[in-house]
């Protein structure tokens, strides 16, 4: 049973949110157009913020619910944070995709929601800050992933330190392209897409 939570996570994650808004509203697919991410920020650009906006909600649920549930109803200690992998890791890996995906930002803060929010909402802060400042989604979410370590330390939720280094890890594996732009300041601003 507490294999079948993980798998249920893994698939809850894998669901293509932004193909699917994108496609049936917008007759849009995100994985052929603008930056060709499956993503929330590429589906804004593409589709307009409103189903940007939506593609982030679909994306944090489908990454909360399935840990919410198995904090309620799994029996070890450690099956919240293997859920919240597995959920993580299926957005980056969707089967449903031919196991491609997102960059795993918002379900990636989906799934840690219920394990410790204070800490993540400081994280959050810290990220709007950055994409505010510099205009840069991709710096908000490296922001993010950076902070959130740090943010469990001094909240004294240090048991989910090795899930969130891992996590900005992968992270920093799927943001390659994008810290490679940043660094030739070649990177698309936010604020300039706009316009």
């Amino acid at each position: 049973m507490e294999i079948l939570w993980v798998v249920l996570s893994f698939l809850s994650g894998s669901i293509p949110f932004a193909v699917v808004i994108a496609k049936t509203f917008k007759g849009i697919d995100p994985r052929k157009e603008g930056s060709k991410n499956p993503g929330t920020t590429n589906v804004a650009r593409l589709c307009g913020l409103p189903y940007g906006i939506a593609t982030l909600v679909c994306d944090i649920l489908k990454g909360t619910v399935p840990v919410f549930l198995s904090m309620q109803f799994a029996d070890s200690a450690w099956i919240p944070s293997a859920c919240a992998f597995a959920a993580f890791i299926g957005h980056i890996k969707s089967p449903f995709l031919g196991f491609h995906g997102g960059k795993g930002v918002a379900t990636g803060i989906g799934v840690l929601i219920p394990l410790a929010l204070p800490p993540l909402l400081a994280a959050v802060v810290l990220c709007v800050a950055v994409i505010a400042l510099t205009g840069y989604v991709s710096a908000g979410a490296l922001t993010l992933y950076t902070a959130l370590p740090f943010c469990y330390y001094f909240f004294g939720a240090q048991h989910l330190i090795p899930l969130s280094l891992v996590m900005l890890a992968i992270v920093v594996y799927t943001h390659r392209a994008n810290i490679r732009r940043l660094a030739k300041g070649e990177e698309k601003s936010w604020r300039k897409s706009k316009n």
